[in-house]
């Protein structure tokens, strides 16, 4: 018998495809690790089409949150031996792949993914670019609409429009004057994989923000670019915490979180927890859009506030967290720290620090009713 690796990729193809009917084969891969699957694509082009899809991935990684506890696949970057490169590192899986041309203190990403993907910004070039880190997959994003030498602020996410069933990158950008209102637009990205629509373009509700969210926008783009956020998505939005520092462009004084629908690509705001917004960051926990506030200085608190209703800005104090009793050194200490998701059912949290950390922490602290 002829060895396997002596075959014709067709009859590689045929062997692979009738050892078990299609609905069982399925059910296999389903539950294989990413690291076998990744192994698998070289098997054949169909395995490797199939196994690389955006609708197998997805059921793969919902296969895999109802069979166990879904750990958090944080994302971050890391220094290579190369120049002018930059290695893209997972908490699971440590290196995934190396990103030549890109330096990672020039580069900002969404730490958690959306659904798989990760959105990278290389800030000394322009360039935006998807990563799946299931498949090692990396796409280079076409030059946005406006270049970054025409702009002033810009902060970009990254969302999942559920009623399309599509991502959509996300860019709120100004020209180079911040008291031309016209100059403050948005435009949208849907990864397409067709030529002809591959490319950014104006909202649908239109490329100009109309005037009563300008002012707002103005503040959230500053607070994205001082604090190094970037938008949190939860429930079908993108949200950005507007600075408060931003006294001279705040016309509603009591918005506090601007949010963006991936669905009719359209804005609105909300208030904020009875509290000051200054050291407070959002994040997207268990589903729900939170917001954290660290009180380390004062009393070595940590607060989570959860968003009850987004139209009426309610929102109820979850948790208070005593981390100089239960959490280690790497979070006392008087450093800018980051809660960026939760796992096991938000029983613990996961904090990125200012010294390129990612710890994990139980809450230990008191649920407040």
């Amino acid at each position: 018998m002829a060895c396997a690796a002596n075959r014709s990729p067709r009859q590689r193809e045929d062997m692979a495809n009738a050892v078990l009917p299609d609905e069982m084969l399925m059910e296999v891969l389903l539950r294989l690790p990413v690291k076998s699957i990744l192994r698998f694509r070289a098997v054949c082009r169909s395995w490797a089409a199939l196994l690389s899809s955006e609708e197998f991935c997805g059921l793969h990684m919902a296969n895999k949150a109802e069979r166990e506890p879904p750990e958090p696949l944080l994302l971050y970057l890391s220094s290579t031996q190369i120049s002018a490169s930059t290695g893209l590192r997972s908490s699971n899986d440590g290196l995934l792949l190396t990103l030549k041309g890109v330096r990672g203190d020039f580069a900002g990403m969404t730490p958690v993914p959306c659904r798989g993907l990760t959105l990278l910004h290389d800030a000394l070039s322009g360039r935006y670019y998807l990563l799946n880190a299931a498949t090692r997959a990396v796409a280079q994003l076409p030059p946005p609409c406006q270049s970054a030498e025409n702009t002033l602020l810009s902060t970009t996410g990254l969302g999942f429009d559920a009623t399309t069933g599509r991502y959509k990158v996300v860019r709120l950008f100004s020209g180079q004057r911040l008291d031309d209102k016209d100059g403050i637009k948005r435009e949208v990205y849907s990864p397409s994989g067709s030529g002809a629509d591959d490319r950014w373009r104006p909202a649908a509700a239109g490329g100009a923000l109309p005037s009563a969210f300008c002012e707002l926008a103005v503040a959230a783009m500053f607070r994205a670019l001082r604090c190094k956020l970037t938008p949190v998505f939860a429930d079908g939005f993108l949200h950005w915490l507007i600075d408060p520092a931003v006294s001279c462009f705040a016309t509603r004084p009591e918005a506090a979180v601007l949010s963006f629908s991936l669905a009719d690509e359209t804005f609105s705001w909300f208030g904020s927890p009875p509290f000051d917004l200054e050291g407070a960051h959002l994040a997207e926990l268990d589903g729900s859009l939170c917001m954290v506030r660290d009180l380390r200085r004062d009393c070595g608190l940590l607060e989570i506030w959860r968003v009850k209703d987004y139209y009426a800005g309610d929102w109820s104090l979850e948790h208070r967290i005593d981390l100089a009793r239960h959490a280690g050194k790497d979070l006392v200490d008087p450093q800018n720290i980051r809660v960026v998701g939760s796992c096991r059912a938000g029983k613990r949290l996961i904090f990125a620090t200012s010294r390129c950390k990612i710890v994990p922490q139980l809450v230990a602290g008191k649920h407040v009713e």
